[in-house]
């Protein structure tokens, strides 16, 4: 549904629909509470002619000829008509843009029925009322709130010229009707401008705190995505030396308070420079991202972690667990290692080989995770001394199979 505002430029184009909507939600409450104030006057109203006067001879007074059920129909059926038709409208037309129009119909209903009564009692005061309460407690706009006026108006001066209450009114009843409506439409001119600029600052805010919890978003996006990238080697894909440190001072801190074993698994490409030598830096390269993919294959249990520990060297930690879990883990690295069947002229047995030595220690305070690497370290040095391929753990020596 459209919105006829009286500048334009106040809404852009795309903020109407939003801005109908939400006002007609505010305005279908306020309809209903002029509608049972209305209601509650005809009531208090009838109530007093009932104890004051006789009502038949009132109604036969005041329109001759009408008949006793179609004055209180016509009296009492648009506050009615605007009570229900704001409760359906909200309950089953919410965000729908009929709401828009439903909200312009329970207005409609509202000031021409309070026309109608003030016609039919010969008193403007019910009309007066619900023109100030509309202006003030709705937000319309300016252009519909001109029309439905000054047509109202125009009804309510012929409807009383028909039925003989024009003769009745005084030049300042007449006067006072107009201003009414006068000063009602300035009333809405200046709430519908309050309004648009209450709508769009909170439209601004809104969009503002989107773009904010979409900057936020990709914010930590990019921290999440800069905290990878410094923790991964840019060749191999695995972690790098920075985030193997980290990690394991952290689980070494960890088995110190749960008094747990942590593992430590040193390995070496065998014999790596003269494979570069022979096949080149980009054959090199290849090799230690396929051995890389390898390991990584192969430590997928929760705290195991693989990385690059420098040029061709890689390091396993390995929370938990005994030395004979370690050694079989050790094990299967080099078998999956030695299966990729990668060649190797220069080794005896032709193909890319790791030699692993590993360690086993409960921390204990005092101890430093240097003790660990170290043992890891003279293990592996260990393996090479034995003749590479293989996997040594403390003293005990696992052969190539």
């Amino acid at each position: 549904m459209r919105c006829n505002l009286k500048s334009r430029k106040d809404i852009p184009p795309h903020e109407v629909a939003g801005f109908n909507v939400r006002a007609a939600m505010d305005n279908m409450a306020r309809e209903q509470v002029i509608a049972l104030l209305v209601i509650v006057q005809y009531l208090l109203s009838l109530l007093w002619v009932i104890f004051m006067d006789d009502v038949g001879a009132l109604l036969a007074d005041v329109v001759p000829g009408m008949a006793f059920e179609l004055f209180f129909g016509a009296v009492f059926l648009p506050p009615f008509l605007t009570v229900a038709i704001s409760w359906w409208a909200r309950r089953f037309l919410r965000d729908s843009p009929w709401l828009f129009f439903t909200h312009r119909l329970n207005l409609c209903l509202l000031i021409f029925g309070a026309a109608l009564t003030a016609i039919f009692v010969d008193a403007p005061f019910v009309f007066e009322t619900v023109i100030l309460l509309s202006s003030l407690l709705i937000v319309i706009t300016p252009f519909f709130s001109k029309g439905l006026y000054l047509s109202s108006l125009l009804l309510f001066f012929v409807g009383s010229s028909w039925t003989g209450g024009w003769q009745g009114f005084s030049w300042f009843d007449i006067g006072d009707v107009v201003l009414t409506t006068l000063v009602g439409l300035i009333m809405v001119r200046f709430r519908f401008s309050d309004r648009v600029g209450n709508y769009l600052t909170t439209r601004t805010i809104e969009e503002q705190h989107r773009q904010l919890r979409e900057t936020n978003r990709e914010l930590v996006d990019a921290n999440h995505q800069l905290q990878s990238i410094t923790h991964l080697d840019g060749l191999t894909g695995v972690s790098n030396r920075r985030a193997f440190d980290e990690t394991l001072e952290r689980e070494w801190r960890r088995a110190m308070r749960a008094g747990t074993p942590l593992g430590m698994l040193m390995m070496d490409i065998d014999l790596f420079k003269p494979y570069n030598d022979t096949y080149g830096h980009q054959a090199g390269d290849v090799c230690l991202k396929t051995v890389a993919g390898a390991l990584g294959a192969g430590t997928r249990r929760a705290g195991e972690m693989v990385a690059r520990y420098g040029g061709e060297e890689f390091a396993v930690i390995v929370p938990g667990g005994n030395a004979d879990a370690l050694a079989v883990m050790a094990e299967s690295l080099r078998r999956t290692v030695a299966t990729l069947g990668i060649h190797h002229p220069t080794l005896a047995w032709g193909y890319v080989s790791l030699s692993i030595g590993g360690a086993l220690m409960v921390p204990q305070f005092g101890e430093n995770l240097e003790t660990l690497i170290s043992r890891a370290d003279g293990s592996l040095y260990a393996a090479k001394e034995a003749g590479r391929n293989r996997v040594v753990l403390r003293k005990s020596v696992s052969e190539k199979g």
